[in-house]
């Protein structure tokens, strides 16, 4: 298959790209900066650019769409809802207009609120999922929240496949991969892998409650994301799945590894933080308190990778010493 993705020399992108090569697809990279993959294809080009994007698209069966601001604060609000959801409506109109029936959206756990609240916000149940009343207070979640909404009415409209994957809290937990892609998109700041493991993912774990205050642009507090976690690896299985199913219209789905980014069990977790909440399931030991069981039942997806278990941990034990 031949694929265009948006952004695909993000910080995401690489391990997508990666992913997507092992299954054999064709690759093309639609970015305002050119690629380092030497076997993807490079278009410059600007997904506020109309022209540019339905150039990029002839020749092309399907679209990941991964370009867009990565959070709150990094532009202001009216230029990041022009970029994430106008730059929406011009991928799926460009799709349109060239005979390009299915596109995969970059959304966000975020479109739910539970990222950057403004209030501290109390689930209708445990754990969530594709049901929960979203109600997002910051301008990323929002965007997030209103490009699924175009890409169901492009759909309703048109015809056309959208499936709008919500990956929840991205980590980047392998060495090799990590110091590859570390330089890309957001993670540009950091030097190598582990430089991004003491600034991102130690700090979590040593704040497991989510007490702590990390200004915007930072990551959202682990408790406003309810302690969400995804392997890289895993969203990018998610997305690829996604692109190859040929059966659904239009389709939201949490995408999250089976763990939670805490060290603290989660029926402790939600003891302290959320008595209240009813309790959908059972939650044991370290269970994510978001449900991928859509994704699995519809995609085939199903999270192999934990934090536990990787070059991270690894790395993390040693730095405790003996």
């Amino acid at each position: 298959m031949n694929i265009l993705i948006t952004g695909g020399n993000g910080t995401l992108g690489g391990y997508i790209v990666q992913e997507l090569h092992r299954s054999g697809h064709s690759l093309t990279c639609f970015s305002r900066t050119s690629t380092d993959d030497a076997d993807v294809r490079f278009f410059e080009g600007d997904i506020n650019n109309p022209q540019q994007l339905q150039a990029a698209c002839q020749g092309h069966d399907a679209i990941i769409h991964l370009a867009g601001v990565p959070g709150p604060g990094r532009a202001s609000p009216a230029d990041l809802l022009q970029v994430n959801v106008i730059g929406t409506v011009h991928v799926l109109e460009a799709a349109l207009q060239t005979g390009i029936g299915r596109v995969v959206l970059a959304s966000s756990g975020a479109a739910t609120g539970f990222s950057f609240p403004r209030r501290k916000l109390i689930p209708d149940y445990l754990p969530l999922d594709e049901q929960h009343p979203c109600q997002p207070h910051d301008e990323y979640g929002l965007s997030k929240l209103l490009a699924e909404q175009t890409c169901q009415r492009y759909s309703d409209a048109f015809g056309m496949q959208t499936i709008c994957l919500r990956i929840n809290n991205n980590w980047y937990l392998n060495r090799e991969d990590a110091n590859r892609v570390v330089q890309r998109g957001w993670a540009r700041s950091f030097t190598a892998a582990e430089d991004l493991w003491t600034k991102r993912y130690r700090k979590t774990l040593e704040d497991p409650h989510g007490q702590g205050d990390w200004p915007i642009p930072g990551p959202p507090l682990p408790a406003n994301l309810l302690w969400a976690f995804t392997d890289a690896r895993d969203a990018a299985q998610a997305f690829r799945l996604a692109v190859e199913n040929d059966t659904i219209t239009h389709e939201v789905f949490l995408i999250n590894g089976y763990d939670t980014c805490a060290t603290v069990e989660t029926p402790m977790l939600v003891a302290r933080h959320y008595p209240e909440v009813p309790i959908q399931v059972s939650l044991e030991g370290h269970a994510t308190l978001w449900s991928y069981d859509k994704a699995a039942r519809m995609l085939g997806y199903e999270p192999k990778f934990s934090w536990r278990k990787s070059d991270f941990s690894q790395w993390l034990a040693q730095q405790a010493g003996p």
